[in-house]
């Protein structure tokens, strides 16, 4: 007669196969886990995701870089609005094209001094054109 060495199987909770019971074992090993997107595929999307949630943020980046300045109603009645002169955007009459040039490049005054700073290497092209429809909205 031929004796059989018994094997004690733990009991597996309902619910679970014998896949996943396998993986609570320590003898056992499991695969890695597989990613349909490679690392660098992944940066990248990640990366357009911040790129785009920055960019369709206009009023964000107007309260972050402008408000200062212009005021979150846009009257410039600031501290440093007042001081520095800056444009009432209630009054602005600038096409897209204006406004764009004018964020990117800055202003000048009539001395030729530096009125308004010049963002084209603070924000990204898309930033700037989001801020063109908030800079409208200030409009009367």
């Amino acid at each position: 007669m031929v004796k059989r060495a018994l094997v004690r199987r733990k009991k597996r909770p309902a619910g679970l196969s014998n896949h996943a019971a396998a993986a609570d074992s320590p003898d056992s090993v499991s695969p890695a886990p597989r990613s349909p997107l490679r690392p660098a595929a992944l940066l990248a999307a990640l990366a357009l995701a911040v790129v785009a949630a920055r960019a369709a943020d206009g009023p964000a980046v107007f309260a972050d870089n402008c408000a200062s300045c212009h005021g979150m109603d846009g009257r410039a009645r600031t501290p440093a609005g007042r001081k520095l002169h800056a444009k009432d955007l209630t009054l602005s009459r600038l096409t897209d094209e204006q406004i764009e040039h004018q964020i990117r490049e800055g202003q000048k005054d009539e001395q030729g001094r530096q009125a308004m700073p010049p963002f084209k290497d603070q924000l990204a092209p898309d930033e700037i054109k989001a801020l063109i429809p908030v800079v409208k909205s200030f409009r009367k």
